[in-house]
């Protein structure tokens, strides 16, 4: 009923102001008394609207702020004007209120280990995404911006198989072939004593592997003297428009509709991305007209040729350069910066691998215990997403028990739901001295994976989860057996060059994956032969 009568308000204001606007414009005169009723009617809407989300709306009990429960525009002034804050704000909300916080007025976010599975459940209950996904990403047709949770299913069925670990391993002389690539670019820069700038380096790396992957063609990034820089700063700018896609949708459609010249004219920045971009749709439209069934079976796109192809490419691009680089990049400067933590790393990898030119398999590192403990810890403090995960029940309503205080909130069917990977990885009920870098917590206690959800959980859980543990042990692996820390000594060795992990390492603006601040060259690293 009340909701009624908030529509009622609205169609009533909307008629008033049709009728004001329309006199005034064949008068050609301005129609006072029916643009103070239509004010007056615009007044009565919005304090009705305000009254109904902060009193009669079924989320109106749940702890937050009351803006954040009246208006968009909190979250926008965060995301969108500060860039990409408001997971902090979040999180201090979470450290006011509780574990269950309204941080707008249609979702309610969690930071309780305990109610992972509920939020993030398997086949036995439906589960929608927010179509606020898709907007963010820009990929509103593409399987992860997929609102429907049948739909979903049915569209992720067909490339399932694509992603499974034995396809994954079928991936490994591709990722090792890049490696020796790699290799050789930093044992050049090692004949000079250069610096490199690795973020560009290690996207480079990941964007040759998954172009390789998912269009039977690579780019050959890392052949390039400057690892393809400016791509990769297209790329990156191109993740400053997400939170204004997101709560702007005019934005996200006037991008995809744009033609190149207008791109390069008015956003120069996006320019090569643009072109990379133009390439691979081509690629994939030669992959579907193929009259070869061997090269469309040899990508991900023999399971997805119904799909909105631009989208679905854009995506897999995206997702499996940027995360993974970031996670690498974080998980360089850890080790380096915990000589330690290196050390036993480096322990583990000799016995292993006992030739140290040697490029690893993923099956000579997968058990490796405390290597993989430092890769889930890094995953952990580092996750290569960072940006939360809404989710929708459209048919159950979800329902929390507060542990502090015995009450119990009911949250109807078709309410957002989220949790944030980077608040849930820092939770202090569950990791002590969260923001350390201990891969030994994963050792002592392997329970704590229950509150890990780098890849999320239940039936939208990353399908490329597996995918991206191989390339983080293969490239990790590879890098830290050849190169030492450098310490004075002579041989390959790296050594962090005016690297600050609160400016270079850790998130610290969330345009879906992790930004450092602003200025910032990321991890910098002196490579000596």
């Amino acid at each position: 009923m009340a909701s009624q009568f908030v529509q009622s308000l609205i169609d009533t204001a909307q008629d008033i102001l049709a009728g004001g606007i329309a006199t005034w414009r064949t008068e050609g005169l301005l129609a006072w008394p029916t643009l103070y009723l239509g004010l007056a009617l615009w007044s009565s809407y919005v304090s009705s609207l305000v009254f109904y989300r902060l009193v009669l709306s079924p989320l109106a009990g749940i702890p937050g702020p009351k803006i954040a429960a009246i208006t968009w525009w909190y979250e926008i002034y965060y995301d969108v004007w500060l860039g990409g804050q408001y997971f902090r704000k979040i999180d201090a909300m979470h450290k006011k209120y509780g574990p269950i916080v309204r941080i707008n007025p249609d979702e309610v976010h969690f930071n309780d280990p305990d109610f992972i599975e509920p939020l993030f459940p398997g086949p036995g209950r439906k589960t929608d995404k927010s179509v606020l996904t898709g907007r963010r990403t820009g990929t509103p047709n593409s399987l992860a911006g997929t609102v429907d949770h049948d739909l979903h299913r049915k569209r992720r069925n067909t490339i399932n198989g694509f992603f499974s670990s034995a396809s994954i391993r079928r991936l490994e002389p591709i990722m090792r072939q890049e490696m020796g690539r790699l290799l050789q670019r930093m044992e050049d820069a090692g004949k000079e004593e250069k610096v490199l700038r690795f973020h560009f380096v290690l996207k480079a790396a990941a964007c040759d592997i998954i172009t390789q992957y998912a269009f039977g063609q690579s780019f050959h990034f890392l052949d390039e003297e400057d690892f393809a820089s400016p791509y990769i700063e297209a790329t990156d700018a191109f993740h400053f428009f997400n939170h204004a896609m997101c709560h702007f949708p005019i934005v996200g459609t006037l991008l995809a509709l744009a033609p190149d010249w207008a791109i390069k004219t008015f956003i120069p920045g996006l320019t090569e991305m643009w072109n990379k971009k133009t390439m691979w749709i081509d690629e994939v439209e030669k992959i579907r007209s193929s009259p070869n069934p061997d090269r469309i079976k040899s990508t991900i796109f023999e399971g997805v040729l119904s799909s909105k192809l631009p989208d679905e490419a854009q995506l897999v691009v995206f997702a499996g350069q940027g995360t993974t680089a970031y996670t690498l990049s974080a998980a360089i400067y850890q080790l380096l910066a915990n000589p330690e933590e290196f050390d036993k790393v480096k322990a583990e990898l000799v016995a292993a691998l006992p030739d140290p030119r040697e490029i690893p398999s993923y099956s000579q590192v997968e058990q490796l215990r405390y290597f993989q403990a430092a890769i889930q810890e890094t995953l952990r403090l580092h996750p290569g997403v960072v940006s939360r995960l809404p989710r929708v029940s459209p048919t159950e309503p979800i329902v929390y028990t507060n542990k502090r205080n015995g009450r119990t909130y009911v949250i109807p069917p078709g309410t957002a739901t989220s949790m944030t990977t980077q608040i849930a990885h820092t939770n202090e009920e569950v990791f002590e001295d969260p923001l350390a870098f201990r891969p030994q917590r994963w050792i002592d206690n392997p329970r704590l994976d229950r509150a890990f959800i780098r890849f999320a959980r239940g039936t939208r859980n990353c399908i490329g989860m597996n995918f991206a543990r191989q390339e983080l042990s293969i490239v990790l692996a590879t890098i830290v057996r050849k190169y030492d820390r450098y310490r004075g000594q002579k041989g390959p060795t790296l050594e962090l060059y005016d690297t600050v992990r609160e400016r270079d390492i850790d998130v610290v603006r969330d345009m879906i994956i992790p930004f450092p601040a602003a200025g910032s060259d990321g991890l910098r690293l002196r490579v000596r032969n």
